[in-house]
């Protein structure tokens, strides 16, 4: 492998050439953005401009734009009909997130004002920005009669399915005509070229592809050639009409579950696109419901082998993989060893607002690594509907960070007492702004809450984050006091300026009989200890902490059962994409169980009696009850350090029980106020 300066990235930062166009290096910022960042207007608000064009700053060669453009597009933004016709049954206050994703209006002069300052602003930046219009068929109709409506990646029930004819020849001609057009529309506004998205079996182009959803017995179904005819008609269209330098970007689903495609006729695919495509992104399918990899998934980028498949298949057109790619020597591996030409990110972007800056650095230990939780694709259905991510405290207003932040006036001594993922994140912020920092931990170790992590398996990006913060720490310069509990009169003897309490949360006990029994365990005390808990287990309280460690105790042996009171398990993690790999993820361990709608009555010596939904008592035998009721912020303990200093502040779970994100984001924002 040939090196670059900084000793690592030569062939990810190598320019490429793809179709007539030569891009600057081989990394792609995928079709994401934050979903609500748009403002009801039908063209790009600033701050969705502000996002594309600091991809391309960061690095990205080429930009492709989440929102659909269209002509004249329709969008229902009523959140009271939107909920009525897709009821939450999560959460029934709360609704869905009906107002993400506004289509951009082609036809409308002003839109394309706004759309040539998008495109414009990503061009300073020598990146290239791609369309992605909303191919469908007229509502009526699907490629085949019959098909089932999509599935949900919410954790919630479609909308009912109606039945749909066949869509007929002359009707597909009338779709290629109209995209055509915009295609046509978004090169005059400086796209450089056309997005087809052909993954999943989502939109018309995928559901050609798949025998699943094409089931014609016309030219467009039956062999691999007739249902790729469509997507190549399209792509043969556009280029007459806009010219061989507009760049056509194809993504689609490198296999799909039982009775799709095959790898193998995906490559074939492949080949009958190459001449029609200049690039083909390929992608995992939600048939398997890994698109987006999540923890419970151990491979770092776990669809990689498809993109080595179609080279060893002798595909020529240029490929590019998508899915967990984060690490830069990763990314670097995949394309020296000639596995893919590029290597499209989406999240890697959203956890590092400098990604590009590293990698031209050589700085791979400085990447924020994701915790693959989604919460940028909404933070669920607890929260109100903003776009956030669980360890960048800035993205989703990084359009609004440089006039909410501005420079130190004096350089403070400050202390943050609690070397949790808050206390240390304060910190960095604070050391990072010219302060002089000093942690107080009154443990051995830094790391709060994250250091049980280190036990569970599928846990594994929290632990790649702890030891981020850790290597931050270590190399920051800030002092680290351990085993030091420090209170009001030792912070005001070393004369600090500033303080940030940041010492966390304690467990709730539950007012039930029985509570305070030896055969009671709180979930953060079992660790270390699980060989002496009892083969069979009671979970108390089926939120993210129960289910992660009925999970975990059931992956050790145990035979373990979950209590929840309400009617679904582990309701605030995030629905999209990751919900349905949780649920996969218990349903795969034999001894891991569940009851909803579940209250612990009485706990005894011989396990648990509880009432179900009806008010019947019921009782379960175990050995071990272990508490995951919630946590209580020790806002006391907090307050109580008030006065030790001309300033104060508390951030992370002292302030309000929550999760990393929460945590991140009230350690940066006070730190910046410093």
């Amino acid at each position: 492998m040939v090196e670059t300066m900084s000793g690592k990235y030569y062939n990810l930062l190598s320019p490429v050439k793809v179709g007539t166009t030569v891009l600057k290096n081989r990394m792609i910022a995928a079709p994401s953005s934050p979903h609500f960042l748009q403002t009801p207007e039908k063209y790009p608000s600033d701050g969705l401009i502000t996002h594309y064009a600091h991809k391309a700053r960061n690095g990205a060669s080429l930009v492709v734009v989440s929102q659909a453009i269209d002509i004249n597009p329709e969008f229902n933004g009523d959140t009271l009909q939107v909920r009525k016709a897709q009821p939450n049954e999560v959460n029934p206050d709360h609704g869905t997130d009906s107002g993400h994703f506004i289509p951009f209006d082609l036809a409308d002069g002003g839109c394309q004002n706004y759309l040539s300052l998008m495109t414009e602003t990503v061009h300073f930046y020598d990146g290239r920005i791609i369309m992605k219009p909303k191919i469908d068929a007229p509502r009526e109709f699907d490629v085949s009669p019959g098909n089932i409506s999509s599935s949900t990646y919410n954790g919630v029930p479609p909308p009912p399915a109606v039945e749909k004819k066949e869509v007929p020849e002359e009707i597909l001609q009338e779709v290629i005509k109209m995209n055509v057009e915009k295609a046509a529309l978004a090169k005059e506004v400086g796209f450089d070229g056309f997005f087809l998205h052909m993954a999943y079996r989502a939109p018309l182009a995928a559901r050609m592809l798949s025998p699943l959803t094409n089931r014609r017995t016309d030219k467009y179904g039956g062999s691999l050639e007739n249902r790729a005819r469509f997507s190549i008609e399209l792509a043969d269209a556009i280029k007459k009409r806009c010219g061989r330098d507009f760049l056509i970007i194809a993504s689609m689903s490198g296999c799909e579950p039982e009775g799709g495609y095959t790898l193998e006729d995906a490559a074939e695919y492949a080949k009958l696109f190459t001449g029609y495509f200049d690039l083909i992104y390929i992608k995992g399918d939600p048939g398997d419901r890994d698109s987006a990899p999540t923890n419970f998934m151990p491979e770092r980028t776990p669809f990689l082998y498809m993109a080595e498949f179609m080279k060893e298949k002798g595909v020529e057109l240029p490929i590019s993989i998508n899915g967990g790619f984060m690490d830069l020597d990763d990314c670097e591996a995949a394309i020296a060893s000639g596995k893919t030409d590029m290597v499209a990110m989406a999240r890697a972007w959203i956890a590092n607002e400098n990604l590009g800056e590293l990698a031209y650095e050589g700085r791979a230990e400085d990447v924020v690594p994701c915790l693959r939780c989604n919460m940028c694709h909404g933070a669920g259905y607890f929260r109100p509907w903003v776009s956030v991510c669980a360890v960048n405290p800035v993205w989703g207003y990084e359009h609004k960070i440089e006039s909410m932040v501005t420079p130190p006036k004096h350089r403070r001594k400050v202390a943050v007492v609690g070397g949790g993922p808050a206390g240390m994140e304060s910190a960095l912020v604070a050391a990072g702004r010219g302060h002089e920092v000093t942690i107080y931990e009154k443990s051995e170790k830094l790391g709060g809450l994250l250091n049980i992590y280190e036990h569970y398996p599928f846990k594994w990006p929290h632990r790649d984050f702890k030891g981020y913060l850790l290597r931050q720490v270590a190399k920051s310069g800030i002092r680290v006091r351990l085993n030091t509990e420090a209170d009001s009169e030792l912070l005001k003897k070393e004369g600090y300026d500033a303080v940030i309490a940041a010492v966390g949360a304690e467990p709730i006990v539950p007012d039930i009989p029985g509570v305070q029994g030896k055969n009671v365990v709180s979930a953060i005390d079992i660790h270390g200890r699980e060989d002496r808990l009892t083969t069979k287990i009671v979970v108390i309280g089926g939120g993210a902490t129960g289910t992660d460690t009925g999970m975990y105790l059931s992956g050790k042996g145990h035979e373990v059962t979950v209590l929840e009171m309400g009617g679904v398990l582990a309701p605030q993690e995030v629905r999209w994409h990751f919900y349905s790999a949780l649920t996969d993820a218990w349903k795969k361990l034999p001894t891991f169980a569940h009851i909803l709608n579940a209250c612990c009555t009485r706990i005894t010596e011989d396990g648990v009696i509880y009432r179900d939904a009806d008010g019947k008592s019921h009782s379960l035998e175990a050995g071990t009850v272990v508490l995951a009721t919630g946590m209580k912020a020790k806002q006391d303990l907090a307050m109580a350090l008030y006065g030790a200093s001309e300033r104060f502040s508390m951030v992370g779970d002292c302030k309000e029980a929550g999760d990393i994100q929460r945590a991140m984001r009230t350690a940066y924002s006070a730190a910046s106020m410093l």
